[in-house]
């Protein structure tokens, strides 16, 4: 705490300076001046908390200091010592907010315990100024705050008590008791969409604003609903799961099954509209707060079991869970249409087969994960008989993303099956154009010569299995796989030696060969010459 003294008496301020015992009084820094200029100076770089102040002084009153002081918002306790009774004075140092108005000459003990009242005044003054920081503070991020209880309660409930659950709303002043009832709502978000079977594209890698747009458009959806929204919470990196949080306004009051389910169409309309994004609405039942947990954990497993049609809305107290049994499709139809290359008829039952379980109840994540195994391994073992490698074929981030997300709705299912069979058909077209395979595989070799190229790293770029690309090369070109590159790598070293001055065993390792002597052996098979002997001669 700091003390200002003004007078234009230097030996009034020395006598203040030295006579009383600061120390004790808790004062840190005591500064001095001896007209309003110098005091103006002192409080634009210094904190000062207590002034105490001549009236009369030449070059401006120090009630005209006080008046300053009070225009620029500086909290001071002001103490006025002066050799004059006059009322006037009196009466302005009032309006001003002095706090003391003391009679000279000066009496140290009574003068002391004045600046004691006002140090205590100061204190007490701080209090208040600190409570009024941390209300700003509160209703400024008061959104952060009970976003911050929200994530912590959600996900430590099992440890916590009703006890430790109400200190911690006292603590974070938040305004909600045991007895108050929520209702939760999980959106599921599909933001992705894949392009000519190759390309992933995120609809939200450049919204920057996400959440607070789906607030908005949740907000607006349920503005006439019983209940308001209290809190919404991201539950996914990945911006597909989210958490809104509603708080009754009259737990007395009853929530219709049909106007949540109006509500939630809304939603889904806006965010097909607004963000061209596809969504599922799952809604848990009315809670307690000291339950609420559980209710929002059982509508994250309703979200996991449940397989339907994206853009729907679920109610957990209507949802039946039962053990489905899984009843394979007609493999041998849908066989026969990879046969005879009948993309639409194949993609028509599977989807026909999911729907049929839909319409029955009978389908949840066990059936269509089995259902989605056996269509996989249908495609992979068709392919196979084509000697392609079905797993080099789907490698990539495109077949890895529509895989994990196959299992959220029968739309991404069903687009993950049209994605197998679409590459599947292009690429078995590809094969059947003979001259394609082999320009591929030449083309490679053209341009990679000078790296190691084996059957099996050829397998990779056009997704045969490697004896059949030996086998099929041949039979195409006449000539065998190893002979081919063996040919391309010997005459690019040609080329070397006679248009180049490179060493011998540069050019080695040039076209592939780092062991000289093998290259030198291959070199001179080709062309009954040594590297060496073919330069002399080209160059005579």
């Amino acid at each position: 705490m700091n003390v200002l003294i003004v007078d234009d008496d230097r030996f009034v301020v020395s006598a203040l300076e030295q006579k009383i015992d600061w120390t004790s009084l808790g004062i840190q820094h005591i500064y001095s001046a001896y007209n309003i200029r110098q005091a103006k100076k002192i409080f634009d770089k210094n904190m000062v908390h207590i002034l105490i102040s001549d009236i009369e002084m030449p070059q401006g009153s120090g009630l005209e200091l006080l008046a300053w002081i009070r225009s620029e918002g500086f909290n001071v306790q002001a103490i006025y010592l002066t050799n004059f009774a006059d009322f006037n004075y009196a009466q302005k140092a009032i309006e001003l907010q002095s706090f003391e108005y003391y009679l000279k000459p000066i009496e140290f003990d009574k003068l002391e315990l004045i600046i004691k009242k006002a140090i205590n005044k100061v204190k007490q003054s701080q209090v208040k100024d600190d409570a009024v920081k941390v209300g700003h503070y509160w209703q400024q991020n008061k959104e952060e705050i009970v976003e911050h209880f929200w994530h912590t309660y959600l996900k430590n409930n099992d440890s916590i008590s009703n006890e430790e659950l109400q200190e911690q709303l006292k603590i974070k002043q938040i305004d909600y008791s045991l007895h108050d009832y929520f209702v939760p709502l999980l959106l599921d978000l599909f933001p992705y969409t894949l392009v000519d079977n190759m390309e992933i594209i995120s609809l939200f890698d450049k919204e920057n604003n996400l959440q607070n747009r789906l607030k908005s458009i949740i907000a607006e959806a349920f503005k006439d609903a019983s209940f308001r929204l209290d809190s919404f919470l991201e539950f996914s990196k990945s911006k597909e799961e989210y958490l809104a949080i509603f708080k009754l306004l009259d737990c007395t009051s009853e929530v219709s099954s049909k106007d949540l389910l109006s509500s939630c169409n809304q939603i889904i309309a806006a965010i097909n509209n607004q963000l061209k994004c596809d969504v599922q609405c799952r809604i848990g039942a009315i809670s307690p707060l000291d339950n609420f947990p559980t209710t929002v954990k059982d509508i994250q497993v309703l979200s996991k079991e449940t397989v339907d049609f994206r853009n729907k809305t679920f109610l957990l107290e209507t949802t039946i869970k039962e053990v489905k049994k899984y009843v394979e499709p007609n493999l041998q139809l849908l066989e026969h249409y990879l046969e005879t290359d009948n993309k639409l008829s194949f993609i028509n039952k599977c989807y026909q087969y999911l729907t049929n379980l839909l319409e029955k109840n009978a389908l949840d994540q066990n059936v269509l994960c089995s259902f989605r195994l056996d269509i996989t391994q249908l495609i992979y073992t068709h392919l196979k008989k084509k000697e392609i490698l079905a797993n080099k074929l789907f490698q990539g981030k495109t077949g890895d993303l529509l895989l994990a997300q196959s299992s959220r709705s029968i739309d991404d299912l069903m687009i993950y099956i049209s994605y197998l069979v679409d590459v599947s058909l292009d690429y078995m077209a590809f094969t059947n154009s003979q001259k394609s395979v082999v320009n591929t595989i030449c083309d490679y070799i053209d341009q990679n010569y000078q790296e190691n190229i084996t059957r099996t790293s050829l397998a990779k770029i056009v997704y045969l299995s490697p004896d059949y690309i030996a086998r099929y090369f041949k039979k195409e070109t006449g000539i065998s796989l190893v002979n081919y590159i063996i040919k391309k790598r010997v005459d690019i070293a040609k080329d070397l030696l006679n248009n180049t001055d490179l060493p011998v065993h540069i050019i080695s390792d040039k076209v592939g060969y780092g062991n000289y002597s093998y290259f030198t052996k291959l070199f001179k098979k080709e062309t009954n010459y040594t590297p060496v002997d073919y330069r002399k001669l080209s160059n005579s």
